[in-house]
Protein backbone atom coordinates (compact mmCIF):
# COMPACT_ATOMS: atom_id res chain seq x y z
CA UNK A 1 0.00 0.00 0.00
CA UNK A 2 1.33 3.41 -1.23
CA UNK A 3 0.83 5.75 1.75
CA UNK A 4 1.83 9.04 -0.20
CA UNK A 5 4.49 10.80 -2.37
CA UNK A 6 7.64 8.46 -3.19
CA UNK A 7 11.09 10.34 -1.34
CA UNK A 8 11.92 13.91 -2.41
CA UNK A 9 8.22 14.63 -4.42
CA UNK A 10 6.62 16.26 -1.28
CA UNK A 11 7.75 19.58 -0.51
CA UNK A 12 7.94 19.26 3.07
CA UNK A 13 11.23 16.42 2.32
CA UNK A 14 14.32 17.68 3.37
CA UNK A 15 17.80 16.45 2.12
CA UNK A 16 18.62 15.77 5.48
CA UNK A 17 16.23 13.38 6.81
CA UNK A 18 17.60 10.99 4.17
CA UNK A 19 21.03 10.85 6.17
CA UNK A 20 20.54 8.88 8.83
CA UNK A 21 24.43 10.46 10.38
CA UNK A 22 21.86 13.34 10.82
CA UNK A 23 19.26 11.87 12.89
CA UNK A 24 20.98 11.91 16.60
CA UNK A 25 17.92 13.49 18.38
CA UNK A 26 17.94 10.64 21.02
CA UNK A 27 21.56 10.53 21.39
CA UNK A 28 21.02 14.66 21.77
CA UNK A 29 18.36 14.11 24.49
CA UNK A 30 20.61 11.95 26.16
CA UNK A 31 23.37 14.28 26.24
CA UNK A 32 21.39 16.82 27.50
CA UNK A 33 19.91 14.41 30.37
CA UNK A 34 22.93 13.13 31.40
CA UNK A 35 25.06 16.66 31.65
CA UNK A 36 21.66 18.62 32.95
CA UNK A 37 21.73 15.71 35.92
CA UNK A 38 25.87 15.48 36.90
CA UNK A 39 25.40 19.71 36.94
CA UNK A 40 22.34 19.38 39.21
CA UNK A 41 23.96 16.38 41.07
CA UNK A 42 27.60 18.96 41.12
CA UNK A 43 26.02 22.23 41.90
CA UNK A 44 22.98 22.20 43.54
CA UNK A 45 23.47 19.89 46.61
CA UNK A 46 21.09 21.88 48.70
CA UNK A 47 18.04 20.25 47.18
CA UNK A 48 19.27 17.03 46.86
CA UNK A 49 20.42 17.01 51.17
CA UNK A 50 17.04 18.68 51.52
CA UNK A 51 15.13 15.24 49.40
CA UNK A 52 16.90 12.98 51.12
CA UNK A 53 16.39 14.60 54.82
CA UNK A 54 12.90 14.20 54.08
CA UNK A 55 12.78 10.59 53.44
CA UNK A 56 11.51 8.24 56.22
CA UNK A 57 14.22 7.26 58.70
CA UNK A 58 14.95 4.04 58.40
CA UNK A 59 18.18 1.74 57.72
CA UNK A 60 17.57 1.91 54.05
CA UNK A 61 16.93 5.39 53.38
CA UNK A 62 20.16 6.05 56.38
CA UNK A 63 22.84 5.70 53.78
CA UNK A 64 21.10 8.10 51.55
CA UNK A 65 20.61 10.57 53.85
CA UNK A 66 24.46 10.21 54.97
CA UNK A 67 25.64 10.21 51.37
CA UNK A 68 23.97 13.43 50.69
CA UNK A 69 24.64 15.38 53.28
CA UNK A 70 28.77 14.40 53.02
CA UNK A 71 28.32 15.41 49.19
CA UNK A 72 26.60 18.79 51.03
CA UNK A 73 29.66 19.49 52.87
CA UNK A 74 32.12 18.08 50.27
CA UNK A 75 30.37 20.62 47.37
CA UNK A 76 30.63 23.30 50.50
CA UNK A 77 34.23 23.26 50.85
CA UNK A 78 34.85 23.13 46.82
CA UNK A 79 32.78 26.24 46.64
CA UNK A 80 30.18 24.65 44.46
CA UNK A 81 27.35 26.41 47.16
CA UNK A 82 28.04 29.63 46.63
CA UNK A 83 25.54 30.66 44.33
CA UNK A 84 22.86 29.19 45.92
CA UNK A 85 23.89 29.82 49.69
CA UNK A 86 24.28 33.98 47.86
CA UNK A 87 20.61 33.50 46.64
CA UNK A 88 19.63 32.32 50.19
CA UNK A 89 21.15 35.21 51.72
CA UNK A 90 19.79 37.99 49.12
CA UNK A 91 16.39 36.53 49.51
CA UNK A 92 16.25 36.20 53.69
CA UNK A 93 17.25 40.15 53.27
CA UNK A 94 14.78 41.06 50.44
CA UNK A 95 12.14 39.68 53.06
CA UNK A 96 13.65 41.74 56.03
CA UNK A 97 14.54 38.51 58.02
CA UNK A 98 17.78 37.89 59.49
CA UNK A 99 20.39 35.50 57.82
CA UNK A 100 20.43 31.97 58.21
CA UNK A 101 22.61 31.05 60.87
CA UNK A 102 22.87 34.80 62.42
CA UNK A 103 20.23 34.24 65.68
CA UNK A 104 22.43 31.62 67.41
Amino acid sequence: MDDGLPWGESPIDLDQEADPALQTGWRWAWGVLASSSLALGLCNSHALANWANQLPPNDLTAPIVMAADAWHDTAGRWGLNTVVDGVERWADGARGEAPAGAHD
